[in-house]
């Protein structure tokens, strides 16, 4: 006759084990924590705890144009005014930089990954479109083409072609594997802002100020017919399915457009001010705006449902994108650092924009300040370090022979003008322009008309560098 094991209990009235009995229980625990731990480290990402996104990516040197997500939803790509692009793994409190690029020689204003997230293409203010190495950080090559702004790059889904929005009227296309130019596309009357690629990558869709979109066939490079007239210039297009496209409009109105029937129009928002760009999550099933003032709101894509939306910054939101389960977007605009917001579940912004920024100065007592800060600050610092803006330390410019700092890549015609900065050569700068003073230079044109404010700003420069002296 067996008699039944009772374990003893402690003063607490818990289960006291003892002997073999005890080491077994123990072993029966270990084993099934340690097949606990592994089941949940085993889980695929979107089962396990939410991925920690940093929320603010810092690293740049100057306002932020363009930001893209790669598919994976763990690297991204910015492109700025300070003429580089990172490519961000998207972890820590500010994101870690894998690779600072660069080699533009303007403001860098979009930039795609291309499939494979191995390579990556931009375009620039200097014309160029650049194909990036991404696992070394390094450029492949750069297209050269007249020099006019380039504003907006896509990608097709295979990744053979890229096309780029120009600001001389024109779309041009580009072969990838060939890295060479294949077509300009002429047709519209105004600066040419948004390309998008269809799913089959055989139309292509352009959009300008003067208010058309245009459907193109790519492998002709011809003008298949005008879908849709504006009154109002068309800034961004993002393409939903084959039938339909979604645009944002200088007159602030963000649209669905019909491309299969009479050009109809839905209408999902009228704002008092330019909306700045439209994007679509990566699943299709949400759609979204963001505008001049720092707003977006995102749309429910089947029943244009308005899902979230408010300020998110100070100024205009130049780009976002979202995150691949649709649930948060990175923003870009006139800040150094791109900024997270979270959609759903559905949170009120943390405004992270600083205002002013020190290009937004307003008052100070000399009146040379307010002009460096207005007019310099943006590529230029009067410290040793650059803090990767777009234009060189002026920390010692008085004497200091044109070209002549240290790792920075100065253009050709700059390194041989035989310039020595001094109050003459600054002001020369100034009055004429450096497009002048220097043809050929990658500085960005700056005049001031005014000899008060260009003496002041002189002045201003000559005291704060030589006390660093």
């Amino acid at each position: 006759m067996t008699e039944n094991f009772s374990p003893p209990n402690d003063d607490c009235g818990r289960s006291v084990m003892t002997g073999a009995g005890k080491h077994i229980v123990d072993g029966v625990w270990r084993w099934l924590f340690a097949v606990l731990c592994a089941a949940i480290l085993a889980l695929p990402p979107a089962a396990a705890a939410a991925q920690a996104l940093p929320d603010t990516l810092k690293g740049h040197g100057g306002p932020i144009k363009a930001i893209t997500i790669a598919p994976d939803g763990k690297h991204a790509l910015t492109a700025s005014f300070d003429y580089s692009i990172i490519h961000w793994e998207l972890s820590g409190d500010e994101g870690r930089i894998l690779h600072r690029m660069t080699g533009h020689d303007g403001p860098v204003n979009d930039v795609a990954f291309l499939p494979g997230n191995t390579r990556a293409v931009s375009v620039s203010d200097d014309g160029s479109l650049a194909l990036w190495d991404l696992e070394q950080g390094v450029l492949i090559t750069r297209i050269e083409s007249e020099p006019v702004k380039v504003l907006d790059v896509a990608v097709s889904a295979d990744g053979a072609k890229a096309a780029a929005a120009r600001w001389d009227h024109t779309a041009k296309i580009y072969d990838l594997e060939k890295q060479s130019e294949i077509a300009t596309l002429e047709g519209h009357k105004g600066n040419v802002n948004a390309v998008a690629f269809s799913a089959d990558g055989k139309r292509l869709y352009t959009a300008a100020y003067d208010g058309e979109i245009i459907e193109w066939d790519v492998a002709a490079a011809e003008l298949e017919r005008p879908v849709y007239r504006h009154g109002w210039g068309v800034n961004s297009i993002a393409l939903i399915d084959d039938g339909r496209l979604l645009f944002g409009a200088l007159n602030g109105t963000v649209g669905v457009l019909d491309l299969t029937a009479d050009g109809a129009v839905e209408t999902l928002a009228s704002k008092s001010n330019p909306v700045q760009n439209v994007e679509l999550s990566d699943d299709g099933t949400l759609l979204a705006y963001a505008d001049t003032e720092g707003e977006i709101e995102v749309f429910d894509a089947a029943t244009a449902a308005k899902i979230a939306g408010g300020p998110v910054a100070y100024g205009p939101v130049w780009d976002f994108d979202f995150m691949p389960d649709g649930k948060q977007i990175y923003l870009v605009g006139l800040d150094d650092f791109a900024i997270r917001w979270q959609v759903t579940p559905r949170e009120i912004a943390r405004i992270q924009s600083e205002i002013p920024r020190r290009f937004q100065l307003t008052e100070s007592d000399d009146p040379g300040e307010l002009e460096f800060q207005r007019k310099c600050s943006v590529c230029h610092t009067l410290t040793p370090d650059d803090e990767n803006r777009a234009g060189p330390t002026l920390y010692g410019v008085f004497g200091r022979k044109a070209g002549a700092v240290p790792d920075y890549d100065y253009s050709k015609a700059l390194r041989e003008s035989g310039i020595v900065w001094n109050e003459e050569t600054i002001g020369r700068l100034f009055d004429h322009g450096p497009d002048v003073v220097v043809p050929g230079t990658k500085m960005p044109i700056q005049r001031l008309k005014s000899v008060e404010r260009r003496d002041a700003l002189i002045g201003f420069l000559k005291a704060a560098t030589s006390s660093l002296e």
